[in-house]
């Protein structure tokens, strides 16, 4: 029998099921010391018992908000404390804090993609995917860590191709990425970002020589070099330029709703696509059943449709499918910079900058 390091609180259930048993629904985690809870009903008590939850998010504040009162109202007996977490700097300043064992009071965190590793040895072993593929928690297992099985991603980054619908014909829409390489696209047509988050996430499908190749020959297409979206979009919009070779689909569509009628975005294929606002438990947690529900609640469909909605298209693909960003790339093939390459994405970014020829950004937020 093969029992996994992370069930240690599971075993009695995962005895039983390897040496032929069953059991109606596998017992949840607790802290403190207390047995094990059973279903998702036990979870629900268990929570209340704990009774608070302190947790952390890298959502737009207008998301938090929502969430805020969604889950309040849903679990009104569990005092709420959901704060935001923003920048690089908080993040890495944030993991200094739990490294020196100042940061004690919180419950859930936002493990960031930048410190991914670093951030793995404070995180609660609890197996959030056993509960959730037993049907104790409702939270598709796609979007569930699958190593650790204790940290999930109720969002994800699109990116995607924007073009200024006045200057790009529909039938010459970038379909696959090997379209923006096209001779009518040379010469300062293109902008291309000096962070080019969206090119590295084509190394899961498409190889990493492949794509050190294909931005080699986006250089040759001699581009505007720019850093961020709002001003490079906001030129796109007003026909300075023809296509943005790599932004996010959010970042498109938030223009659009704001009354940009000029611009249009693509996510071509393979999809680029980052999980997002990934979640885990605390470890050491004293509200560990009130963290699973709020872990559920993330990526239930109220909070998935504020994700869509109100970040917007940022929604997980992993969903009902409901979602634009479940539209967006139904039937594609998808490229997921997913959670064992976290880490080497500063090190894929780097490989495109230098095929970039290491440029400097002419246009800046």
């Amino acid at each position: 029998m093969n029992v996994p390091k992370f069930v240690c609180f599971l075993l009695p259930f995962a005895l039983l099921a390897a040496c032929g048993g069953s059991a109606a629904q596998p017992p949840a985690p607790t802290s403190a010391g207390k047995p094990a809870a059973s279903g998702h009903e036990e979870i629900v008590n268990r929570a209340k018992a704990e009774g608070a939850l302190k947790a952390q998010s890298t959502a737009d504040p207008a998301s938090i908000k929502l969430f805020r009162e969604g889950f309040s109202k849903k679990y009104p007996f569990i005092k709420f404390d959901l704060q935001e977490i923003t920048g690089t700097e908080a993040t890495q300043r944030f993991v200094l804090e739990l490294k020196s064992g100042a940061a004690k009071d919180w419950d859930v965190l936002n493990v960031a993609e930048e410190v991914f590793p670093d951030m793995l040895p404070f995180i609660e072993p609890v197996d959030v995917l056993s509960l959730a593929e037993q049907g104790a928690l409702a939270i598709p297992p796609k979007m569930i860590y699958p190593e650790g099985r204790d940290i999930m991603a109720p969002g994800t980054q699109l990116g995607v191709v924007a073009y200024n619908k006045k200057l790009v014909p529909e039938d010459k829409v970038p379909k696959v990425w090997d379209d923006l390489l096209k001779p009518e696209w040379k010469g300062r047509k293109l902008i291309a970002d000096v962070r080019p988050n969206t090119i590295a996430g084509l190394v899961p499908a498409k190889g990493e020589a492949w794509v050190k190749d294909f931005a080699g020959k986006l250089k040759d297409q001699q581009p505007v070099w720019a850093r961020g979206n709002t001003h490079s979009l906001t030129s796109l919009a007003a026909g300075e330029y023809t296509m943005h070779s790599g932004t996010y689909a959010n970042s498109v569509q938030r223009l659009i709703e704001k009354g940009s009628d000029t611009l249009g975005y693509v996510a071509p294929e393979p999809v680029s696509l980052r999980l997002a606002l990934a979640t885990g438990i605390q470890k050491g947690s004293k509200h560990v059943n009130a963290g699973l529900l709020w872990m559920e609640y993330l990526a239930s469909p109220e909070a998935q449709k504020i994700l869509d909605e109100v970040e917007p298209v940022k929604a997980s693909v992993y969903g009902d499918g409901t979602t634009r960003s479940a539209k967006l790339t139904a039937g594609k093939q998808l490229s997921v910079v997913a959670w064992d390459l976290f880490p080497k994405m500063s090190g894929y970014e780097k490989m495109i900058l230098e095929a970039y020829g290491l440029p400097q950004a002419e246009i800046k937020e």
